[in-house]
């Protein structure tokens, strides 16, 4: 990935670039961020600031997904659902022939973006961005010196962003797009996290690679630190656990996710999934 995008830095280079970004290198820094690849800490970090250095800095994806999206999953907090309420506003037609632009948008968004988030705002959606922490300055620095010296064209820039977004951004969202909005008040954060999440394709080994691991967020969310290996046994006991307490555990297909999301982009409310 670092070498096609920073050597060979061809707009077919840096395409190939962004599949790889969008699913091995989004794993990689997933399960960094998340400290399930390995008990020494150093080892969870270097895959996170490598996973993720085509994009950005890779504690802005700290902020915005352990921090923001995953305590506060599609609540206002969240800043994953920051723009949806703009994009309900559109008529269908127009959000239909801006999806090439929400590809690139959220790349730059979740990338360079951030740099004013954390640099000018100090905050990601109202959480408060610390500058001792992370080594986030010193990361930056190193970041922009690579990108402004040893980045591609502006155009290869495009073409990663493109293809890493047309993966990124459907198979990081479908699990809970989904379900937003959802009026009703939780009793506890566990109760509001498995009402937010859903599980598709679980048993797909071809789904479960596409999308990064995340085909089992309902039981991710429940228990972010653990590795993805463990969620296929735990689902079983989270799906019999929900159905004791009359608790709805979301667990379908990858069709009807997607036409779910589909649904959920073009009419701007959630199609229903029982």
């Amino acid at each position: 990935m670092m070498y096609l995008f920073f050597v060979v830095k061809t707009p077919i280079s840096c395409a190939v670039a962004g599949v790889i970004m969008a699913t091995v290198g989004t794993r990689l820094a997933h399960e960094g961020g998340h400290y399930q690849l390995s008990s020494r800490e150093w080892v969870n970090r270097l895959a996170l600031f490598l996973g993720y250095f085509i994009t950005g800095p890779s504690m802005a994806w700290h902020y915005r997904h352990v921090i923001s999206h995953h305590a506060h999953t599609n609540q206002e907090e969240d800043v994953d659902v920051a723009y949806i309420w703009m994009a309900d506003l559109l008529p269908g037609w127009f959000k239909i022939l801006s999806l090439p632009g929400v590809a690139v948008g959220a790349l730059v968004e979740i990338g360079p973006k951030s740099l004013i988030d954390i640099l000018v705002l100090k905050s990601f959606n109202g959480h408060r961005v610390d500058w001792s922490l992370g080594h986030v300055l010193p990361e930056i620095a190193v970041w922009l010196f690579v990108h402004l010296w040893f980045g591609p064209s502006f155009f290869c820039y495009l073409c990663m962003w493109f293809v890493a977004g047309v993966i990124f951004v459907p198979c990081s969202q479908v699990a809970h797009a989904i379900l937003y909005p959802d009026p009703q008040e939780y009793q506890s954060w566990a109760k509001m996290q498995i009402a937010e999440s859903c599980d598709f394709a679980s048993e797909s080994d071809f789904w479960f690679h596409v999308a990064f691991g995340l085909t089992t967020q309902v039981e991710h969310h429940l228990f972010p630190g653990l590795g993805h290996h463990c969620y296929d046994r735990i689902r079983l006991i989270t799906k019999a656990v929900c159905e004791k307490h009359n608790v709805t555990h979301y667990d379908v297909s990858a069709k009807k996710a997607f036409d779910a999301l589909w649904h959920r982009w073009v009419k701007g409310f959630p199609a229903p999934l029982a």
